[in-house]
């Protein structure tokens, strides 16, 4: 088939379809006129209308303020509720039974602390008495004596004692020094080398 056959149909619907459309917006014209004609804008018309969207607009306010209203009454029954609650009696109430209940714990604690105080005075005191019993200081007082030689080592025996040997006696009141004019102990003396003996060879024949 030729172009003009393939497009023959096409354009035919295409035709039908600009006719179709002209005759449809002349009937949607007039139909618009007609609708716009029937309406009659006049004055009358247009006060009606807004007189009525004005008793609309007054009673939806009305009713929002009636709800407004409404809305502040509760919230104000509520506080009063509320305040009528909120007595400072309760409060100063429950503040005295905790300001009781903190004195009898700070009684309680001074008790407890004193208690404890008196167990460790007397604790220390049988330690300070058992520390007196078991120290040579106690053993001075009675009249003895503690000596020690010049490097401080104590003596116990007469025999480490060496005469002219600087002592130092400690007493129950003080320490004082003394100078050994006797003693048993015998002077350190130093061990000569031992002289070595002659070789066999050396001595003298004894026939």
């Amino acid at each position: 088939p030729s172009p003009d056959q393939l497009l023959a149909l096409p354009r035919r619907r295409f035709d039908e379809a600009t006719s179709r459309l002209g005759r449809a917006l002349s009937v949607s014209v007039q139909r618009k006129r007609a609708r716009l004609q029937a309406q009659r804008l006049t004055p009358a018309t247009l006060s009606r209308r807004m007189n009525e969207a004005r008793t609309l607009a007054g009673r939806d306010l009305a009713r929002a303020q009636a709800a407004f209203f409404a809305i502040v009454r509760e919230r104000r029954t509520r506080l009063s509720r509320a305040a009528a609650r909120l007595s400072p009696a309760p409060i100063a109430r429950r503040q005295k039974l905790q300001a009781d209940g903190l004195a009898a714990l700070s009684r309680r604690q001074d008790r407890v602390i004193s208690v404890r105080l008196e167990r460790f005075r007397g604790k220390l005191t049988q330690a300070d008495r058992l520390l007196a019993t078991l120290s040579h200081k106690a053993v001075l007082a009675r009249g003895f004596a503690l000596v020690k030689d010049a490097d401080g080592a104590v003596i116990k025996q007469a025999a480490e004692v060496v005469p002219g040997m600087a002592l130092s006696l400690e007493f129950a009141d003080g320490t004082a020094d003394a100078v050994a004019t006797t003693g048993a102990a015998r002077p350190k003396t130093t061990a000569k080398p031992a002289a070595k003996a002659k070789e066999r060879g050396n001595q003298g024949s004894l026939f």
